[in-house]
């Protein structure tokens, strides 16, 4: 931010970023049951989510459930060169006053 005048103005600048997938992270699954709430562990085996639900219904007789599955993403600039740069007087309408 720069401050002029006894005002603060802030500076912003438009970046583009991209998602990864973590390559040392698997996809993970859990079954949630949507009558009492009650989860499974998250686990790297959809199967095993199914059959968490399925027992569930076995001993509450709940019959509504959700099978969720997760992954994790880095998230990266797709042009780290503008970190740090400071906008330009064409950016974002801005006039050098107040610098």
């Amino acid at each position: 931010m720069s401050v002029g005048k006894g005002t603060a103005r802030a500076r912003y600048r438009f970046a583009e970023w991209r998602l990864s997938a973590m390559p040392t992270m698997a996809v993970r699954h859990f079954g949630k049951c949507l009558t009492c709430g009650e989860r499974s562990a998250d686990t790297a085996d959809a199967d095993v989510a199914q059959v968490w639900c399925l027992r569930h219904a076995g001993l509450t007789r709940h019959s509504g459930y959700e099978l969720s599955a997760f992954q994790y993403f880095n998230a990266s600039m797709t042009d780290p060169a503008v970190i740090g740069i400071p906008p330009t007087q064409d950016e974002a309408g801005w006039d050098g006053c107040c610098q």
